[in-house]
């Protein structure tokens, strides 16, 4: 077996008995593990008369297998272990992966292999899950990535797959149809067989036992050989210019390439490709757009890939000036490329390349790393540097001598195109040309913060608003939280400068392997910064300066952001937008009418004057502590001397609508509800009860009655406000008629709740009393809790008393528990729509 030591080594590749490929990554201080399968199948391997089967068959295997029905499926296990799980349907391959407490690694294994091998796929189900599907069509028909994706495929010859439909709906998938049947049959008994996949595991189990897991699951897998594929050749049947018109959408170009006949370090070329156009580091081509006032970000995506031949799409954020000057962006972008294929810039970029792999590799969690080892050739330390330069050229050479295909993406009107399956409004536009220009471009600058060396610096006095938490541990991370509060409450415009200030450091700080957040909780802003220890204290540093004196730019855009704010995008999940507000709403801070106000240096100087800072800190060495203080020093604000105010869990509810009113297809609904009794009894009640409901509202809302497509249900806690949330997006259901099924389901609970016996109920308030003490395992499991703790008025260690708590807990004590969340005190409501007459608030 291999060495598992450095997790900068490539984890060599077996291929066992039946014929599944394994790959083993042992990381012996998680508290965590994780799973991946890769089948090699995707949507272009579905027969085209059945759009979106492939897509299809991933949702059905979730709905039960031979040896566990839908109650006891991977999902739900996996939902009450406190852990995640997705599944992603790609052109040529289809991934299931999880990641959960390191001790159930084998049981959730046994479910997804088992579901993988041997699913139901019940008739019945089937009618049920094609409605959900066909809710994600609807939401994707929307979705502006989607919508551009399916603009640009209109470019491709129509004998290649690339070019067809292949996300599925209502009408695509005839599950009644004895054909549909077998063809959907037929692809699981083609390509869900050991030849076909692989397998990736990760966790803190000795090397026997992941290499026991892995034979065991080439054992349960069904064996059979390799199905051999070879995709037509990819080129584009149209050049020229286009536009595709979409509503409330930030304008966008995109140049598309269509190449093909590349050999296998191109796609490892790709992601440092990637990296660059993205990069916002000074001198950056990013950083040089947007100074020129033409554009706001750039990505590189990559639409299609197999085989060596692929859709690259780099995308290009505009604003107004940029959108009428597409042709200077245009011939900015295609004069980068040239420049970056220069030797002397491929060597400094490479080495600066190389340092940012390996800090996203350092201390990453299990299920980050699988995902990065299934691609093929990603980077190790052993990456062939000369291959992956000969592609890039070899790429990039292709990329400028066949050109672009330029699609324009804003709101200017378009006719409707025939389409077999997106709704697509588009015209064709002649290409336009720009006199070329001297771009002078230069070398990114370096991150800085990708070199921390901590030095040994002067000791700096304690400060007694920032706790401290444990040593450092052996993976070496930490985390460092931070919350301002306010005697007065700025102009809340003022947190988006901020905020804007700080994004490029967001960008370099992910790049130096730490997670950089500035949240506006409505009665405070929190930083929080997690991740490479010895990164913190540089990092930390650096911002206090910028958090107390901002460029002038960033100030001057805090109105247009604030005013930005408070319309809904289609750019972004209408629900996810509306999470994202949640804290300041539970703080209470509901929007006001008034236009977003102008702000200057002066009152950000004032509402630092005023402020008093407090933070935990976990996680740190004797040595990085004392850097950490010396940059805590800088903080703007003054260190709390005392316990904080608490604010009081709200008795009132509250209706609050965002956005314009305008219509839309979708409804995103949230109904938080504040934990009323913050004892540790009540507490740990909640817990428990959130534990409960989660599996039973997912199934009831979205697989029985089909309510929406985006459903969840938890215990969770918004700033300093513990409380239970119900969340749900939905294509067809009034926001009324969200809220009634949300009440009907409690009802329901409540019935079924009385019925259950005394160690029915002991036992799951002792599994989640466990789940709770796994999830506190690792650093940041244990840092998320204490923070909450120290949000919330309480001490760090508070989680512990709650699990002992928990395991104390009577049936009587959850029946009150949920007569508590059903009595709706101190509900808060968040949606797009409006609130229906005699809402009382």
């Amino acid at each position: 077996m291999h060495q598992f030591a450095d997790l900068a080594q490539r984890p060599l590749q077996l291929t066992l008995t039946n014929g599944l490929r394994v790959r083993l990554v042992r990381l012996p201080h998680s508290a965590q593990a994780a799973a991946l399968v890769r089948v090699h199948a995707g949507s272009h391997d579905a027969p085209r008369t059945y759009p979106g089967l492939a897509h299809f068959l991933e949702h059905l295997l979730f709905l039960g297998s031979r040896d566990y029905p839908v109650a006891q499926s991977l999902m739900p296990f996996i939902q009450a272990c406190g852990g995640q799980l997705n599944a992603s349907t790609r052109e040529r391959h289809t991934d299931f992966f999880f990641q959960l407490p390191a001790g159930q690694l084998e049981e959730g294994l046994r479910r997804l292999l088992d579901m993988l091998a041997y699913p139901l796929l019940d008739p019945d189900a089937q009618l049920r899950e094609r409605e959900v599907l066909h809710a994600e069509f609807l939401a994707r028909a929307k979705d502006r990535e989607t919508l551009s994706d399916a603009a640009l495929a209109r470019a491709i010859d129509s004998t290649h797959p690339a070019s067809g439909f292949h996300a599925g709906n209502r009408e695509t998938l005839p599950v009644d149809e004895p054909d549909f049947q077998q063809a959907l049959h037929g692809y699981h008994q083609r390509f869900y067989r050991t030849g076909q996949m692989e397998l990736l595991l990760a966790g803190p189990q000795s090397e026997a036992v992941l290499q026991r897991l892995a034979e065991q699951a080439d054992i349960s897998l069904i064996a059979d050989a390799a199905v051999r594929r070879s995709p037509p050749v990819l080129h584009a049947r149209t050049e020229g210019w286009s536009r595709l018109q979409l509503e409330q959408t930030q304008p966008r170009l995109l140049l598309a390439f269509i190449v093909d006949g590349l050999d296998e370090h191109a796609l490892p070329a790709l992601d440092y490709l990637a990296t660059w156009i993205a990069s916002e580091a000074p001198n950056g081509l990013p950083q040089r757009l947007q100074a020129a006032g033409l554009c706001q970000a750039l990505s590189l995506r990559v639409p299609y890939w197999f085989a060596g031949q692929g859709v690259l799409a780099i995308e290009a954020s505009l604003t107004s000036k940029g959108l009428a000057q597409r042709t200077t962006v245009v011939d900015a972008l295609t004069d980068w490329l040239r420049f970056f294929v220069e030797p002397s810039c491929w060597q400094a970029c490479w080495d600066e390349y190389r340092l940012i792999a390996e800090r996203s590799l350092h201390g990453a969690e299990p299920l980050k790393l699988l995902r990065h080892w299934v691609e093929p050739l990603a980077w190790a330390a052993d990456s062939n540097e000369v291959g992956i330069g000969d592609a890039l050229r070899t790429l990039i050479k292709r990329m400028t001598d066949i050109g672009p295909v330029v699609l324009t993406v804003d709101t200017a009107p378009c006719g409707s195109v025939t389409s077999d399956g997106f709704p697509l409004r588009m015209a064709s536009e002649p290409p336009l040309t720009a006199l070329r220009r001297d771009w002078h471009w230069q070398i990114p600058q370096a991150n800085p913060w990708l070199k921390t060396a901590v030095s040994d610096g002067k000791a700096a006095n304690p400060v007694a608003a920032l706790r401290w938490l444990g040593q450092t541990e052996e993976s070496g991370k930490a985390a460092l939280m931070l919350r301002w509060r306010f005697a007065e409450l700025p102009v809340s415009a003022l947190w988006h400068g901020l905020s804007h200030a700080l994004q490029g450091c967001v960008w370099a700080a992910r790049q130096a392997g730490v997670e950089l957040r500035f949240e506006n909780m409505g009665h405070s802003w929190t930083l929080s910064l997690r991740g490479f220890a010895e990164a913190v204290p540089p990092i930390l540093g650096d911002i206090a300066y910028l958090l107390a004196e901002p460029p002038e730019a960033s100030l001057a855009q805090c109105a247009r952001l604030a005013e930005q704010h408070r319309s809904l995008g289609q750019d972004e999940m209408l629900l996810r937008q509306l999470l994202n507000r949640l804290p300041r709403l539970v703080a209470g801070m509901h929007q006001s009418a008034e236009p977003a106000r102008s702000v200057n240096r002066e009152q950000l100087h004032a509402a630092w004057r005023d402020a008093r800072w407090d933070g935990l800190a976990v996680g740190f060495s004797s040595q990085t502590s004392t850097a950490l203080l010396a940059s805590v020093g800088a903080l703007p604000g003054q260190p709390a001397l005392g316990k904080d105010w608490l604010e009081a869990p709200p008795t009132e509810s509250h209706w609050h609508q965002v956005g314009d009113g305008a219509v839309t297809s979708d409804t995103a609904f949230i109904l938080f509800c504040s934990l009323a009794d913050r004892g540790l009894e009540g507490e740990a009640a909640w817990r428990v009860l959130g534990r409960l409901l989660e599996g039973e509202f997912f199934r009831r809302i979205r697989s029985e009655l089909q309510l929406g497509y985006a459903v969840l249900s938890r215990f969770c806690q918004f700033a300093d406000q513990p409380g239970m949330l119900f969340a749900v997006q939905s294509p067809t259901a009034s926001a009324t008629e969200i809220l009634r099924q949300i009440e009907a389901f409690l009802d329901t609970v409540a019935l079924q709740l009385a019925e259950r016996s005394t160690e029915d109920l002991t036992g799951i308030a002792h599994a989640t009393a466990d789940q709770q003490a796994d999830a506190s395992a690792d650093l940041n499991g244990h840092a998320e809790r204490a923070w909450q703790a120290v949000l919330a008025g309480h001490e760090c260690d508070r989680i512990g008393q709650v699990i002992r708590a928990m395991r104390e807990l009577r049936p009587a004590d959850l029946m009150a528990a949920l007569h508590d969340l059903r009595g709706g005190a101190g509900r808060l409501i968040v949606t797009n729509a409006p609130a229906p007459s005699g809402w009382g608030r």
